[in-house]
């Protein structure tokens, strides 16, 4: 198990056992925090691991608003013709804080590098944070001439690489090479992570990019994290706090966490049709398909308790339980009993003689829980029988296929722990059939298992 997968760029930390994938591999994610299970393409390979935590940390994409003149990481290597050089922020819209402390060094490199030309700076708005006020201030000690400007003000004719300045009395033509900085877009790929984590998106096509300001990295799903451009264009401004939170945040989990609520939410596998309505209107994703069941599920450590999944359920298959400890029964010998099947032939039979079996009916065989099986056989010599319909006959939506699958699974699980496989068995009968039902109990008494 890793402590943390990057998705995206992958961030040093010796602490943590780290793990770094290509956003295009990511194929699936299900699972909570501290047991994230994800699958993943390499090497043409299909891979599976599982992993504690999420960080996805995407570099955020450059558009220059002005195709037509140069963008800020190419800037020119010689001036030939001794034009002047004019930087253009905030065109269109205000940059981040990065964006202009970008600009403010490269025009100071500029300048130191072509000290004998005018090199221009239109802004409309200087960002002040880190040390952009120091370097606002050595541009200007170099002779930079900045120019403040609104967007009614300018006109830049990109072909003839001239811009035509006006602010109150001044009017200015200016004519020489033109550099723009760049607009920071959301990656194409953040979309398709965040359909896949089931994770919810700012309006912008960030992931929660408008976040609190005390804890910005945290997204809508515990134990997901988002940083730089996944997460917005201001996200770069305090970009190594936000990585150092981030990561403290993530070991201050390695040893577990609680649920959010004290309540539980669960879903009746009886009563759920599949409709993905909680899927869709949980804001934590903290719903997802149960693999065991024809059913969805309730991610506990996931759920935040705002009950959205519980109002919106057409079925009303979701609801509060409460959180008992599981009592440890006196007798060795459990049997599992359908109500529409095994119990009502049970029925017929004389019960004395099976007073030293605990006998419970259950909805369907469909419903048994591979944990409560498990729990139940913790037990030294317990065994257990299940009683279902036939398939056809069973009144479930799906049959009664699922109470035989993971009859199985937990046999060939205590076959692996040498644990003894024959201590759990499937068995089919109608209501019809008593004397089957005789024959198996008293059989399962003795210890015939055959």
């Amino acid at each position: 198990m890793y402590d943390v997968i990057f998705i995206g760029e992958k961030i040093k930390s010796p602490e943590l056992k780290s793990l770094c994938i290509d956003p295009d591999s990511l194929l699936e994610c299900r699972g909570e925090i501290g047991n994230f299970q994800i699958k993943y393409s390499k090497n043409d390979k299909i891979k599976n691991e599982t992993v504690k935590s999420i960080v996805i940390n995407l570099e955020a994409n450059r558009e220059n608003p002005l195709p037509e003149t140069i963008n800020l990481n190419n800037l020119p290597d010689n001036n030939e013709n001794n034009e002047d050089i004019i930087f253009i922020q905030d065109y269109e819209k205000i940059s981040p804080a990065v964006i202009n402390r970008e600009t403010l060094n490269n025009a100071i490199k500029t300048k130191e590098k072509f000290e004998n030309n005018e090199i221009y700076f239109l802004y409309r708005s200087m960002r002040f944070i880190d040390n952009n006020d120091n370097l606002f201030d050595k541009a200007r000690q170099l002779g930079i001439i900045f120019l403040k400007y609104e967007m009614d003000g300018i006109e830049v004719i990109e072909r003839e690489n001239q811009v035509n300045y006006k602010r109150g009395e001044l009017n200015l033509d200016l004519k020489g090479k033109i550099v723009t900085a760049p607009h920071l877009k959301p990656s194409q790929k953040i979309k398709r992570i965040a359909r896949l984590l089931n994770i919810e998106m700012g309006d912008n096509e960030y992931i929660q990019s408008e976040n609190i300001y005390l804890q910005p990295t945290l997204t809508g799903k515990r134990g997901v994290y988002s940083l730089a451009g996944a997460r917005g264009p201001n996200a770069y401004s305090d970009l190594d706090l936000e990585i150092d939170f981030t990561l403290n945040e993530i070991k201050s989990n390695l040893g577990g966490v609680e649920p959010l609520t004290d309540k539980k939410r669960e879903v009746d596998e009886q009563k759920c049709i599949m409709c993905y309505t909680c899927y869709r209107v949980c804001p934590h994703g903290a719903v997802e398909k149960d693999e065991n069941a024809d059913a969805m599920k309730i991610n506990e450590l996931a759920c935040y308790g705002c009950d959205a999944c519980l109002s919106h359920c057409p079925a009303d298959a979701i609801s509060f339980v409460e959180k008992e400890e599981i009592k440890e029964s006196d007798f060795s010998l459990k049997v599992l009993m359908c109500e529409n099947s095994a119990d009502t032939a049970f029925k017929k039979l004389d019960k004395e003689q099976f007073q030293d079996l605990d006998i419970e009916k259950i909805p369907c065989a469909s419903s048994i829980k591979k944990d409560e099986l498990f729990s139940y056989l913790r037990k030294k010599d317990s065994r257990l029988l299940i009683l279902g319909c036939f398939e056809e006959s069973c009144k479930h939506i799906n049959g009664d296929g699922r109470g035989e699958r993971i009859s199985n699974e937990v046999r060939n699980t205590l076959e692996e722990l040498e644990l003894g496989k024959t201590r759990v068995q499937f068995e089919r009968l109608s209501p019809r059939m008593e004397e089957d039902l005789n024959d198996f109990l008293l059989r399962w008494k003795e210890g015939d298992q055959k």
